[in-house]
C-alpha cells in the first residue's frame, strides 16, 4: 500500500488567502516530483487534514491548479496531476537547439529578446570560447515560448568572427544553430551539464512563476563545438520545471 505524501499545515500570513498557500504547496510538491505525471491526488480528505484547511478552501485550490494546467478531474479517478506540457526525446547522437528540435515537434516557437548586443570577452569567457580576452562577442538573452507559453530562459554566447551575421538576425523567430551552420560552423559535439535548482526572482518574474514560493528549474550549461571541435557557442538554459522535460536516449 503506497504512503501519501505529507504536507505542512498552511500558516495564514494575512498577506495572502489559505487556498492560495494551499495552492502554492501543491504547485511546489507537483514540481518537485513529489506528485509526478499521471498520478492520483491524495484523497480530500488526506489534504483537508495535512494542509489544515476546509473542504471548501481545498475544493477553491484545486480548481485554482487546474486553472493553472497542473492538475485536472476525472469522473471515474478524481483529481490527478497532469503530464508535463511540453516534453522532448533526445538521442545522445543528436545535438539540435530549442527552437529547430520544438519546430520539428509542431510547436510554435517564439521568442522575447531581452539582449542582443556586442562587447569584449571577459577572461573567464575567452578562456572557454577558446578566444582573445576582450575579443569581440555576440551576447543574447532570450525568453523562449512554446505555443505562447513561457518554457525557458535562455543566455547565449558567441565569438563574433564565427558568426557575423548574428547581429543582423531577428531572434524572436530566428535559430541561432541555423545561423552558425551557415557561417560554415555546423554544431556537432557539446559539452553539456544540468542541475536542479530553485528559480531566483528574475527567472520567476519571467516564467511566470508564483514569486513568493520556491519554484524548482532545471539549468543546463552547453558549450557547442563544430566538426573541428571548435567552440561556436556557449549556451546557458533555465527551464520551467513543471512545462519542459528532456528524456534522453544514451548508447
Amino acid at each position: 500500500m503506497s504512503v501519501e505524501p505529507a504536507f505542512a499545515p498552511v500558516s495564514p500570513n494575512g498577506a495572502q488567502p489559505p487556498y492560495v498557500l494551499a495552492q502554492q504547496a501543491l504547485a511546489h510538491a507537483i514540481a518537485a516530483g513529489i506528485l509526478g505525471p499521471d498520478q492520483r491526488l491524495p484523497s480530500e480528505r488526506h489534504l483537508c487534514e495535512q494542509l489544515g484547511i476546509s473542504r471548501s478552501t481545498l475544493r477553491r485550490t484545486l480548481k485554482a491548479l487546474e486553472e493553472d494546467g497542473l492538475v485536472e478531474s476525472s469522473e471515474r479517478r478524481g483529481w490527478r496531476v497532469r503530464r508535463v506540457g511540453f516534453s522532448r526525446a533526445v538521442d545522445g547522437a543528436t545535438l539540435a537547439d530549442f527552437g529547430e528540435v520544438n519546430r520539428d515537434l509542431g510547436r510554435t516557437v517564439t521568442a522575447r529578446v531581452l539582449a542582443a548586443r556586442t562587447r569584449p570577452a571577459t577572461s573567464q569567457e575567452a578562456d572557454r570560447l577558446q578566444v582573445a580576452t576582450k575579443d569581440e562577442v555576440f551576447e543574447l538573452r532570450r525568453v523562449r515560448f512554446l505555443d505562447g507559453l513561457p518554457v525557458c530562459v535562455t543566455h547565449d554566447l558567441v565569438p563574433l568572427a564565427v558568426a557575423p551575421a548574428v547581429t543582423e538576425a531577428d531572434f524572436t523567430t530566428a535559430s541561432l544553430f541555423g545561423i552558425l551552420a551557415g557561417a560554415g560552423h555546423i554544431p556537432a559535439g557539446a559539452r553539456y551539464t544540468a542541475r536542479a535548482a530553485l528559480a531566483d526572482a528574475e527567472h520567476k518574474r519571467l516564467l511566470d512563476l508564483e514569486p513568493r514560493a520556491a519554484a524548482p528549474v532545471l539549468t543546463t550549461s552547453r558549450l557547442s563545438l563544430d566538426t573541428g571541435g571548435v567552440p561556436c557557442a556557449d549556451t546557458r538554459e533555465t527551464y520551467r520545471a513543471d512545462r519542459y522535460e528532456v528524456r534522453l536516449t544514451l548508447g
